[in-house]
């Protein structure tokens, strides 16, 4: 059985590769910040820190902080791509049980086949971040002070092998539960339509009601924003830490509400194209909304990092805008703030591509049929490009609940304090660049796949899909 894993990965490397590479950039950023952490307590650089009269924790506080924010993203982004490589697979399981293959060796292939992925990504990124460490760790402590004289930079010779480990462990942890749950579903159960939705179970009411209670916290600290003057959150830093609270809230509960908020956004956008007839949109929305799991779990990571760059760039801005009006011309310097954003934004598209990339299996026969039936290929990309577009606009959408909760806590606080000068600094151009950026990285996943199909005949092809 061992040997017919590491051949599903062999033959479908194409299909693998996006997952590796996120695993591989989410390694490498954990990696950098290992090699920071292993830097710091490095004797030389302590001594170099203390001659200079600098405080250590000046590096440290902003390196666990930027550290334990790529932690977050990437936990979440590993174990999205490990749930979809087991959810891309099950196919495969079911047939491996069919054939008289025990749970527990279908659960230990499994574990295999996402141990080899995550490896190689661990491994890639290991070997990035040792590389970009030499620039990349210098450079962030002279930013974040020059008056200290840094002795030369040099590899801990165990922070590559514990990056390994973390990034490999955290992409296993994610394949865990669906691996388990693979050994365990009938054949009968995983040969079915991947696309159809799954029965409720009690996890999921647990999720829905986890979502509906985070947003009634939000909601909460909304309302406790209208009385900010008897709380004493007046200030900037009040504001923002109120502001984050409601804002993560509503995050958390709109992730874990997304398979339930996507498909009615989707079904909606679906209705909003078909009215005035454009047929291609419509068509494409709807595509999305049928295979609503897929949708759902390629746009959660989407979701969750617009809204929390969003929230942040809000929350952070409007506190801005607050110490600006209260004491003009104080200098501040948001180099972290613009470090978590990219991590995120990183993050985020490439958790999506990855699972775009392990849910185009099997497209090929739904291309196939598509120009079979009539369709040019240029129609064909178009459908793609609305597919991709809906995805993206419904991540987009969700993102705002988050926002829009943020802006209205910063909005309640800065009237307190400001009356009618107060302002928040909706991040509407970082939303917009995000929709675009996000349908155009979804855009080019699924059309890597598609475009093979539309250079081939449709009949060779569902001849080849059907065994011939």
């Amino acid at each position: 059985m061992s040997r017919y894993a590491l051949r599903m990965v062999a033959d479908e490397w194409r299909q693998w590769s996006p997952a590796i590479a996120l695993i591989a950039v989410i390694t490498t950023m954990v990696g950098l910040c290992v090699h920071q952490f292993a830097w710091t307590a490095d004797p030389a650089f302590r001594a170099a820190v203390a001659t200079a009269g600098v405080p250590l924790a000046e590096f440290q506080i902003v390196s666990i902080t930027v550290y334990t924010v790529v932690a977050l993203v990437g936990w979440v982004g590993l174990t999205v791509v490990g749930r979809a490589s087991v959810q891309a697979t099950r196919r495969t399981h079911a047939l491996w049980l069919l054939l008289g293959a025990a749970p527990a060796t279908v659960f230990g292939a499994t574990l295999l086949v996402l141990a080899v992925v995550s490896l190689c990504g661990a491994v890639l990124g290991a070997l990035a971040s040792t590389i970009l460490a030499a620039g990349a760790v210098p450079a962030f402590n002279a930013a974040v002070s020059s008056a200290v004289e840094q002795p030369e930079f040099t590899i801990s010779p165990w922070a590559p092998a514990v990056t390994v480990v973390l990034g490999t462990a955290t992409a296993l942890v994610g394949g865990l539960l669906p691996a388990r749950h693979a050994c365990r579903t009938s054949p009968s159960a995983a040969l079915r339509n991947p696309d159809e939705p799954a029965p409720r179970s009690a996890r999921t009411v647990l999720r829905i009601a986890g979502g509906l209670i985070f947003l009634l916290i939000a909601g909460a600290l909304v309302a406790a924003a209208g009385f900010a003057d008897q709380l004493g959150a007046t200030g900037p830093a009040p504001m923002v830490n109120l502001a984050l609270d409601a804002g993560g809230s509503a995050l958390v509960g709109v992730y874990l509400l997304c398979p339930q908020i996507v498909g009615v956004v989707l079904r909606a956008l679906h209705r909003t194209f078909r009215a005035p007839g454009l047929i291609v949109p419509a068509v494409g929305a709807r595509a999305a909304a049928a295979r609503v799991q897929i949708s759902a779990t390629t746009v959660a990571p989407l979701a969750a990092g617009l809204g929390g760059i969003g929230v942040l760039l809000c929350a952070v801005n409007s506190a801005v805008a607050l110490t600006e009006a209260l004491q003009p011309g104080l200098p501040t310097d948001l180099a972290d703030v613009w470090t978590i954003i990219a991590v995120v934004a990183v993050s985020m598209l490439a958790t999506s591509a990855a699972v775009v990339a392990l849910s185009a299996r099997g497209r090929e026969r739904e291309i196939a049929l598509l120009l079979a039936a009539g369709m040019r290929p240029r129609q064909v990309t178009a459908l793609v490009a609305s597919e991709s577009f809906a995805m993206a606009l419904a991540a987009s959408i969700t993102a705002a609940v988050p926002v829009v909760v943020t802006g209205l806590v910063c909005g309640l606080v800065a009237r307190a304090v400001l009356g009618d000068r107060a302002t928040v600094a909706w991040p509407v151009g970082t939303m917009l660049l995000g929709l675009a950026g996000s349908w155009l990285v979804l855009l080019a996943i699924l059309l890597v796949p598609a475009s093979a199909q539309l250079r081939s005949q449709p009949g060779a092809r569902l001849r080849e899909q059907h065994g011939a």
